[in-house]
Formats: C-alpha cells, sequence, structure tokens
C-alpha cells in the first residue's frame, strides 16, 4: 500500500475513518504553504494528509532527472516512427478546446474553502482541452485513455513554477487512478506503450494491481462530454487537507450517443455539443485514512465509499463553436501541468512530484508551452 501506510496511526490501522475536526481545519489560512513531504518517513508521523520521499529527497531528485530525459527519448521514439512530429509525451491529440466558467457552490462544504475555492474566489473563466491519451495522433475509434485539462484563468499569488504567473491547472483523465503507483513505473508504462500494444498488454499483465485497472478504461467511447474524468492522484486542500478531485457530467440524461465512426468522430461529437452548451459537477473526494486512501500508491482507487464524493462547483461551458483554425492553434500551444498551480492546491504524492520534472521536459522538449493571458478573442460568455 506504499509508504504512507507505514505511518499510518493505530486508529487508521484498525480501521476507523479519521475526520478532521472542523475547529482544527477551519484555524489553518486558506493560503497558508503545505509542509514538504517527511524525509525520511516517521514511524508513528500523523497518518492524515502526509507523504513521504521514496527514499529521500536526494534519491528522487536523482531519479526525476532520468525520468526526464527518458520522456524526450520517449517523445522523439513515438512521434518518428509513426511519422508525426514531435508532440506532447502524452495527450497529444487534442479533441477540441472549449472555454467557460467554473462558478463555486455557494452551500459548498466549509473543508472545501481553501485556495480558487476560498470564500469570496470566482467565478473564474477557463479552457478545457479535451484529449487523447497516448503520445501520438490516432484515430478515435483505437484503445486510448481520454484527458480533460482545466486551465482557471486570472489566478493570483505566487505559483509553485514560474513558467506561467496567472494560471491554476487541473489535469483529469476518465479514469479514477493512472497507471503505476509513482512515477517510475509508469514511466516504465510510457516507454512500452510507445512501442506497440501488445507491449502494453504485457506491461499491464505484468502488473495486475498498478497497472491493468487504468487500462480497463481505454475501450472506445461514445462522447467525451458523457464521461466521468479524474484527477488520478493526490492534492492539497489547503495547508493540511489532503484530496482527489473529479469531474462528472451535470446530467445523466443527456448521454450522447453519437452514430458512425471516423478518425475524428469525438471531435464532432463536441463541436455538435458545444453549440448548445454543456457543464460538469465538480467534486472534491477527501482523505479518510492512509490505508484506505494512501497518497504515495497512485493507482490505489479512492472509492466513494471511503471518500465520498463533496461537491463543489460547476464549469459551464455556454453554446459556442469550437470549428475556428485560430482556435485550434492556440489550443496546441498551451501548456498544462499540475504544477501550474497555487501551493493551497499543490501536487502530492511520488507519481506527483515526477510530473513536475517529466512536464516540464516534455513541453521544453515539443517548443510548446503558452500562457493565454487573455481569451486572445475566445472569451467565454458571461456566466
Amino acid at each position: 500500500m506504499g509508504l504512507a501506510v507505514v505511518a499510518a496511526s493505530a486508529t487508521a490501522c484498525a480501521g476507523r475513518r479519521a475526520v478532521p475536526q472542523p475547529a482544527a481545519v477551519a484555524a489553518i489560512s486558506p493560503f497558508a504553504q503545505p509542509l514538504p513531504p517527511f524525509d525520511p518517513p516517521t514511524p508513528h508521523a500523523e497518518s492524515m494528509n502526509t507523504e513521504y520521499y521514496l527514499g529521500s529527497a536526494a534519491d528522487e531528485a536523482r531519479t526525476f532527472a532520468r525520468l526526464a530525459q527518458a520522456i524526450q527519448a520517449i517523445q522523439t521514439d513515438q512521434t518518428h516512427s509513426r511519422g508525426q512530429e514531435v508532440q506532447r509525451g502524452f495527450h497529444a491529440k487534442a479533441h477540441a478546446c472549449v472555454t467557460g466558467w467554473m462558478q463555486l457552490l455557494p452551500d459548498r462544504d466549509p473543508r472545501t474553502r481553501y485556495g480558487i475555492f476560498a470564500d469570496g474566489a470566482g467565478p473564474w473563466p477557463v479552457w478545457i482541452r479535451f484529449s487523447n491519451a497516448v503520445g501520438w495522433r490516432q484515430d478515435d475509434d483505437q484503445r486510448d485513455a481520454r484527458g480533460m485539462a482545466v486551465k482557471v484563468m486570472g489566478v493570483p499569488g505566487p505559483k509553485l513554477v514560474d513558467d506561467e504567473t496567472q494560471t491554476q491547472d487541473f489535469l483529469m483523465t476518465n479514469s479514477p487512478t493512472p497507471v503505476g503507483r509513482d512515477a517510475t513505473e509508469f514511466m516504465q508504462f510510457a516507454h512500452a506503450n510507445s512501442k506497440s500494444q501488445l507491449r502494453s498488454v504485457m506491461f499491464a499483465s505484468g502488473h495486475p494491481r498498478t497497472a491493468a485497472p487504468a487500462l480497463l478504461k481505454t475501450s472506445p467511447i461514445p462522447s467525451m462530454v458523457a464521461e466521468q474524468y479524474w484527477s488520478g492522484a493526490a492534492y492539497h486542500l489547503g495547508a493540511h487537507q489532503a484530496v482527489k478531485l473529479t469531474l462528472k457530467p451535470c446530467s445523466t440524461a443527456r448521454q450522447r450517443r453519437p452514430g458512425g465512426s471516423g478518425a475524428n468522430r469525438l471531435r464532432e461529437d463536441l463541436a455538435e455539443a458545444a453549440t448548445a452548451g454543456f457543464c460538469y459537477r465538480l467534486f472534491a473526494q477527501f482523505q479518510s485514512d492512509a490505508w484506505r486512501t494512501p497518497i504515495e500508491d497512485a493507482s490505489h482507487e479512492w472509492t466513494e465509499a471511503d471518500a465520498p464524493l463533496v461537491p463543489v462547483a460547476t464549469i459551464s461551458v455556454l453554446p459556442q463553436s469550437v470549428d475556428d483554425p485560430r482556435r485550434d492553434a492556440l489550443c496546441e500551444s498551451l501548456s498544462f501541468n499540475p504544477w501550474h498551480a497555487i501551493a493551497a492546491h499543490q501536487p502530492m504524492g511520488n507519481i506527483n512530484r515526477g510530473r513536475r520534472f517529466v512536464y516540464a521536459a516534455s513541453r521544453e522538449h515539443r517548443h510548446g508551452g503558452h500562457e493565454p493571458y487573455d481569451f486572445e478573442g475566445f472569451a467565454p460568455q458571461a456566466p
């Protein structure tokens, strides 16, 4: 279950859910700085909302430097072998980008009122990029996971990385967990997957618990609009809480079932849906204890039974057209990274700490990355 389990308190190990006291949570500033991971793991450290370096901070730094080099080699290999130019290491094909608004629920749980969800914050304009998962372009009928990346605009305050100054990114996929328990295992899969689908299947068979569940979510889907998306790994929500996030369509009655097939049918469906508009509900899942909801083992799903859904906000995509080459060009230039964040939403766990270096290396290798200081002619309608 990961090193977090070693530090679980007797209460957590006994199976009783540890719930933070409202008074203790309320005493923390919405913009307080989270503590760094423990180095080394402490046997009797608090079980709630803590994370641990795998080995030590120095060990992780060496590992992440190696993974940053590996992603650039993977980018070159997986695209050139398919006759394509170097693209993102993951989520290379954008189905479409849309603009919208994130509006906070007025009756949201007090535990959620941190960072961009704090009292008085919002509504927030957003860019949303819908994409495939692999690092090359392929037909939409191919097996693949799907991504929904949300870039919140106009967010003030110091950022955890300095390549963007006004944004807060949330990256989601249509699987509750990523492939792999940590950054090293995920990159081992990325290398196998870049070679062939057979190598990907062989990797999954060798990692039945940490890889196979996510890969089962890669069947072709009828519509991006009807999918649920999860953050996969954990994040701070304030300085002393750990959460995972998920997005659900506002209405299950509007499950889309487009007919036909084709290389870009998911884009065609998104274009049709965007003309009428659609929306999602954003939920937080709070860590219950270090055993059932670990941080370091990202492949361990936080079930709704162990971490109930707590509603936070609505993301509304108001009617718009996505068929504009200028919008597509801007969409391609955007960079999404979970470390485009303020401290209140700091990524947690080894897999997220690794993404800080791997995503930066991927961005540099493809010569990408553009911070949209405004909407450059594509501002969303007023909510």
